[in-house]
């Protein structure tokens, strides 16, 4: 059995790739909302370099670029056609690498950066993998740089067998917190702001297959600092 990290970097990113196609020259609304909710914010402050975790084809990445007038944006997604279609479209902004987030190797590319963005991502990373991914990122954040997280909040812990692999054990993990909790569990996490939301907010499908208490959701605003 592999571990589900490979499962995506091998197949499961690329058909999630071929499941998932929309108009690339328009960024989704769910995806922009997650930056405008923080940006009043975020706007504020100086941020030079920004990673995104999972980015896709990195236009979410690319958007926060030329929001925050960033002089550049690094993303890894283990999606090698989504990469493929990022380069094409915002290599003027953005350096894309495919991998892991919990791959030291793929972190080598990755230089010290003023915010971190991991939209709808840590649940899906193994168990195994999740604490190596968390100081990998903890790693790469500067001291006072912000960290934007999207994550299920559910009421206990849940997982989810991936509907789309039947030939391998994938899960979905939700944990009570969110994994913003992990985080915030060193002490050297603060909530700047949040937001709770459901499926339906977002008109997702997903509401009609799983209770709605275990589809919470909560985007979350963490700042680096010991205070």
């Amino acid at each position: 059995m592999k571990n589900q990290d490979l499962v995506y970097l091998e197949q499961e990113a690329d058909n999630f790739f071929d499941r998932n196609e929309y108009d690339f020259d328009k960024l989704l609304d769910r995806k922009k909302n997650l930056i405008d909710h923080f940006s009043e914010y975020l706007g504020s402050q100086k941020i030079d370099t920004i990673l995104e975790i999972g980015c896709h084809i990195g236009d979410l990445l690319n958007y926060c670029v030329e929001s925050f007038n960033s002089s550049r944006g690094y993303g890894i997604e283990p999606s090698i056609k989504a990469i493929e279609e990022g380069r094409k479209r915002f290599a003027r902004n953005c350096s894309l690498f495919h991998g892991l987030v919990g791959s030291d190797k793929t972190m080598e590319n990755i230089p010290s950066c003023d915010l971190v963005v991991v939209n709808d991502v840590f649940c899906w990373i193994s168990r195994e993998s999740i604490f190596r991914s968390i100081a990998n990122i903890d790693e790469r954040l500067n001291s006072g740089g912000h960290l934007i997280i999207r994550d299920f909040l559910p009421p206990k812990k849940i997982r989810n067998q991936n509907k789309h692999v039947s030939d391998q054990e994938v899960f979905c993990h939700k944990i009570v917190g969110s994994h913003a909790e992990l985080f915030k569990q060193t002490g050297n996490y603060q909530v700047i702001s949040s937001k709770i939301f459901t499926d339906s907010d977002l008109d997702l499908t997903k509401t009609k297959e799983y209770d709605l208490s275990e589809n919470t959701w909560v985007d979350i605003l963490l700042k680096k600092t010991w205070a």
